[in-house]
């Protein structure tokens, strides 16, 4: 099984996928690198200190079986399941904060949470997607939910929705 990690930064995508792919002994892929590899990174946005990927590329990429890659974008990976990790806007914000981020960039990524921007993303690729409040569960929990729900073959989606409490915070 090829699984995707998305979410917004913050949401504890790299610590879930490496707990996943140990448990479930499967290869462990970080997106980032994977598209500076492949030659996808196309620019650096200076403001935001991050690189830029070429989506479109990644639609394309092969993968090979039993692999978990990680990342925000991963869900634009041709892949068997998306695995969209959630977190309270309120708590992310302040995990961004500690992170030493710009307030910009933290509250682009707030928002981004608030509006479910990489659900929406994941479910336009036409992927399997499930998602998972991750606000107050260790990776290690996350981890093996995900692998009951792999074993239980239950990918139903669980729509999280921060809009009605967080729009305009």
């Amino acid at each position: 099984m090829k699984i995707a990690v998305s979410g917004t930064p913050g949401t504890g995508k790299t610590e879930v996928s490496k707990e996943l792919s140990k448990i479930l002994n499967y290869e462990y892929i970080e997106l980032n690198k994977l598209a500076e590899e492949k030659g996808y990174i196309i620019g650096v946005d200076k403001e935001r200190n991050s690189k830029i990927i070429d989506s479109d590329r990644l639609k394309n990429v092969s993968v090979p079986d039993n692999v978990v890659i990680d990342g925000h974008l991963s869900h634009f990976v041709p892949v068997d399941l998306v695995v969209v990790l959630r977190t309270r806007p309120d708590v992310l914000r302040e995990r961004l904060k500690k992170k030493g981020w710009l307030p910009k960039k933290v509250e682009e990524n707030v928002e981004a949470e608030i509006l479910g921007v990489c659900v929406f993303d994941a479910e336009e690729e036409k992927q399997k997607v499930i998602e998972i409040d991750t606000t107050s569960k260790t990776p290690e929990v996350v981890a093996k939910i995900i692998k009951k729900l792999i074993e239980k073959r239950n990918f139903t989606h669980k729509n999280i929705d921060w809009m009605e409490d967080f729009a305009g915070v």
